[in-house]
């Protein structure tokens, strides 16, 4: 497993991503991806890092090391941003781990800190019951850096929630409910890019949870959507 000092980090300050809206995000390389996540296009495929044009560009240049910088530049570009600024981590990319899947205590902490008086967010793909990542993930949030646990399916969802963690989720583009409530009790609303045409910067949900209880959803989209919606279909 490569170390922090092996991998490559961007910091672009001002995305133009129509998602997002104008704001600073970052890009990890590649290596830093789970594995066994369902959605690596070593698996069954569907990650949309890969299915953008730009953003899977810049990302195949980061990961190759022509772009992007060590992990300490990327805390010093952070740590810049003017005070109260919101911002993405991880466009593409996923927080660094060992070999075993146990997140990185260095990254998250680092993180964390140069995150202080920002509002910033980001998304997982990572295990919860490995190691130390339960705790790093709580006090990550807890200390004002939003990290979303990505789920596919609503007991995933649902489960993440009993964790006191924030939960999303991405369900099939065929889905025509834009929100309902699962088993667990919790409320599912469907991303306000979808329904409603909110840039991220615009929206802020995924950054600032108005309830632990809400699950954002993500309606699969793109060319990959009807691989994504037969990967749900094997789920359920």
């Amino acid at each position: 497993m490569k170390t922090l000092n092996d991998l490559k980090f961007h910091f672009v300050k001002k995305s133009g991503n129509k998602k997002t809206g104008i704001m600073p995000v970052t890009y990890n390389s590649r290596l830093t991806c789970p594995s066994d996540c369902i959605f690596k296009k070593e698996n069954s495929g569907g990650c949309y890092a890969e299915t953008g044009y730009h953003t899977r560009l810049n990302w195949d240049k980061v990961t190759a090391g022509t772009r992007g910088g060590s992990f300490k530049e990327l805390l010093e570009n952070i740590k810049a941003l003017k005070p109260g600024t919101i911002w993405r981590a991880c466009v593409a990319g996923d927080i660094p781990a060992n070999i075993n899947g146990e997140i990185s205590r260095t990254y998250i902490k680092g993180l964390t800190a140069a995150n202080k008086g920002l509002k910033g967010y980001s998304y997982t793909h990572r295990k919860l019951n490995l190691g130390e990542n339960i705790s790093l993930l709580k006090t990550a949030n807890k200390q004002g850096l939003t990290i979303n646990i990505s789920t596919e399916t609503e007991t995933a969802a649902d489960n993440v929630i009993k964790n006191k963690l924030p939960a999303v989720m991405v369900v099939k583009s065929t889905e025509t409910r834009n929100s309902w409530t699962t088993k667990g009790g919790n409320k599912v609303l469907i991303c306000l890019a979808q329904t409603a045409g909110k840039s991220c910067i615009d929206c802020k949900l995924c950054q600032d949870r108005p309830s632990p209880k809400l699950i954002i959803a993500f309606k699969a989209h793109g060319n990959q959507a009807k691989k994504i919606d037969k990967i749900l279909d094997d789920l359920n």
